[in-house]
C-alpha cells in the first residue's frame, strides 16, 4: 500500500492508498464544518491522489469541509435535498446550480436522482475541480460544469430547468448585481418549477454568523460594517477591502430582498412547517420548537414565512 504526503496550510496529509479508497491521516487543523478543528484524525475518499492535491491546492484548510459536504449526509444533503423535498422532487430533474463550487452540491444532487445537473461558476480553478470529481465519480455524463462570469446573462434557452440552486452562493454576489441574477435564473426556470435559495446569512438578523461573527453588523450601511470588520472580525480575516469582504459573504439577503426581484414568485416556506424543519437541523435545541411553532402561526397570518426571520435563509419559490 503506497503512502504519498500533501501539504495543507495548517495540516500535513498522509495518504494511504488501499485501492478503491483513500486514507487520510491527518496531522494539525482543517476546517470542519465552518470551524478549525483537529478532533478528526482520518477520513476515507474514492478521489484519486492527483484529486486530493487539487483539492488542497484551491481549497487550502476548507480541504475537509469540501470533502464532508459530499460524503457526510448531515451536511449538504440534510439540508438541501431536505429542503427540496418538502416541496418538490429531485427525482428525474434537470437542475441549474448556480455558484457550483467545486462540484459538491450539484454530486449531492445526482445521488438524489436528479436527471442532470449543469453548474455554472466564476471561478475556472473549481469548474475545472467539479468537472475532475464528476470524471473520477462517473458522473460526468450528467453533469456540465462550465465558467461563466456573469449568471446576468446565462447561455440556456427559456424554461429550460425543473430546478434552480442557489447553495450559500447568493450572500457572495455584490448587492446591486442579485436582482438581475434572479431574475435571469427565473427566465431559465420551467413554470411550475422550483428556486431553491438555501445557507444565505439573512440580513434582518442582528448578528454576522458568517463573516465576522460580530453582533449587529448586518443592520449597519456597508462602509460602517466594512470598518468594522476591518478592526473586530473574529472569522473572515481582518484589514480586507470592501470587495473582498462582500465576496467573504458580510452582505446577507433578505426574503423581501428577493421578492422584490422576483414579485410573481410564490415563497412554498408559507404553507408552513420551517419550524418542525429547522428543529430537524439542530435536535440539540428542540427545547425552541414551541416558540418556534408559536411564531410560525403569528407570522403566518402577516404572510411571512418563519424561514424569513430566522438567522439563515432556506427558501423556496415556485413558477
Amino acid at each position: 500500500m503506497e503512502t504519498q504526503f500533501i501539504q495543507a496550510p495548517s495540516a500535513e496529509l498522509r495518504v494511504l492508498d488501499l485501492g478503491a479508497l483513500r486514507r487520510i491521516f491527518v496531522k494539525g487543523t482543517a476546517v470542519h464544518n465552518g470551524q478549525k478543528t483537529s478532533a478528526i484524525e482520518t477520513i476515507d475518499t474514492p478521489y484519486t491522489l492527483a484529486t486530493l492535491r487539487l483539492l488542497v491546492k484551491l481549497k487550502g484548510d476548507w480541504w475537509l469541509d469540501e470533502l464532508e459536504r459530499r460524503s457526510n449526509p448531515k451536511y449538504i444533503r440534510q439540508r438541501l435535498e431536505g429542503l427540496i423535498k418538502r416541496f418538490g422532487d429531485l427525482s428525474g430533474a434537470k437542475v441549474l446550480d448556480i455558484g457550483s463550487g467545486s462540484g459538491s452540491s450539484a454530486l449531492v444532487m445526482l445521488d438524489s436522482g436528479a436527471q442532470s445537473v449543469h453548474g455554472v461558476e466564476p471561478n475556472p480553478d473549481f469548474v475545472a475541480l467539479a468537472n475532475q470529481r464528476a470524471q473520477e465519480e462517473n458522473l460526468a455524463d450528467k453533469t456540465n460544469f462550465v465558467q461563466i462570469t456573469d449568471t446576468s446573462n446565462l447561455p440556456f434557452d427559456n424554461h429550460k430547468f425543473d430546478l434552480i440552486t442557489f447553495n450559500a452562493v447568493l450572500e457572495h454576489i455584490e448587492p446591486q448585481k442579485r436582482p438581475a441574477i434572479l431574475q435571469e435564473a427565473w427566465r431559465c426556470l420551467k413554470p411550475g418549477g422550483l428556486l431553491v435559495i438555501t445557507e444565505t446569512p439573512n440580513k434582518i438578523f442582528p448578528y454576522d454568523g458568517h463573516t465576522t461573527h460580530l453582533p449587529f453588523l448586518p443592520w449597519l450601511p456597508l462602509n460602517w460594517a466594512v470598518s468594522l470588520a476591518k478592526k473586530y472580525s473574529r472569522n473572515s480575516p481582518r484589514g480586507l477591502t470592501k470587495e473582498q469582504y462582500i465576496a467573504e459573504g458580510i452582505v446577507g439577503s433578505s426574503f423581501w430582498q428577493i421578492k422584490k426581484a422576483l414579485p410573481e414568485a410564490v415563497c412554498l416556506n408559507l404553507q408552513g412547517g420551517d419550524a418542525r424543519w429547522k428543529i430537524s437541523l439542530k435536535p440539540n435545541r428542540a427545547a425552541l420548537s414551541p416558540v418556534l411553532k408559536l411564531s410560525e402561526l403569528l407570522l403566518k397570518t402577516l404572510k411571512i414565512p418563519l424561514a424569513a426571520c430566522l438567522p439563515v435563509l432556506d427558501l423556496v419559490f415556485k413558477k
